[in-house]
């Protein structure tokens, strides 16, 4: 892992300082920000208008049900797939999920074929107590697809105004050369700082679906694996505001 680091710290700074802050902050930069901003929107507003709880009780609304209906309907409903989706999820005082009486993981890994250990990690993190695995993998479903349109509206609109300032900025730069060099010093800082927040981000991903043992594990352990990256991922802020410490045993 020291040796990516290394790489890319590289490859970033000779990047940096050859487009500049400017080029930097309104490219690459900024549209990872619309993109990034525009994600944590669309997942904010889309389950408010998709479902309603009243003590305690989900509701769908309309809208979700219309996408709701025909997802239920291509999943399997036969066989011990078909089975395991219409289990009620239950939870047990340990707060471990159950499907049929079945440990939910150990019932996704061992039913699904091929992807059963890498589904079961992100079911269990959605699936809701007192409903089936048919109507949560429906819901999902369904959310992220209105939040994938949200997502690029929001992302249009913003590039679009993005875009007009950008050009403002470009013309001034080509007319101002000392302002046209610490931009270029400014580009470095920035794109060593965006490295930085790609590992920690990325690190903080794989760990939320580490579980000690499984795909995310492997690759924790590769992404601490160095004089270098070892202080460097353990430390990673993300983690401390999840409460999550690496290794995970």
């Amino acid at each position: 892992m020291d040796f990516v680091i290394i790489g890319v710290t590289v490859l970033f700074a000779l990047i940096g300082l050859v487009k500049g802050g400017a080029k930097m902050f309104f490219g690459l930069f900024l549209l990872l920000v619309i993109m990034v901003g525009s994600a944590f929107i669309s997942a904010a507003v889309c389950p408010k208008f998709l479902r309603t709880e009243n003590d305690g009780a989900v509701e769908y609304t309309k809208a979700a049900t219309v996408l709701m209906d025909p997802v239920s309907g291509w999943l399997p409903s036969g066989g011990d797939v078909g089975e395991m989706l219409d289990g009620v999820v239950t939870k047990d005082a340990d707060g471990v999920l159950y499907v049929n009486d079945v440990n939910l993981k150990e019932a996704i890994t061992e039913k699904v074929p091929y992807v059963g250990s890498f589904v079961a990690s992100l079911v269990v993190k959605v699936a809701s107590p007192g409903e089936t695995l048919r109507t949560t993998v429906a819901y999902k479903a369904t959310e992220y697809a209105y939040e994938t349109v949200l997502w690029v509206l929001l992302v249009i609109i913003f590039a679009i105004i993005r875009n007009i300032i950008r050009k403002k900025i470009y013309v001034y730069l080509d007319k101002h050369p000392v302002s046209s060099k610490i931009d270029r010093l400014i580009g470095l800082v920035m794109n060593l700082a965006i490295l930085l927040a790609l590992l920690w981000g990325v690190g903080a991903l794989i760990a939320h679906f580490d579980d000690g043992a499984n795909w995310a594990n492997t690759a924790d352990n590769f992404m601490i694996n160095g004089m270098i990256a070892e202080p460097l991922m353990t430390n990673n802020p993300f983690l401390k505001l999840m409460n999550i410490t690496l290794p995970i045993a």
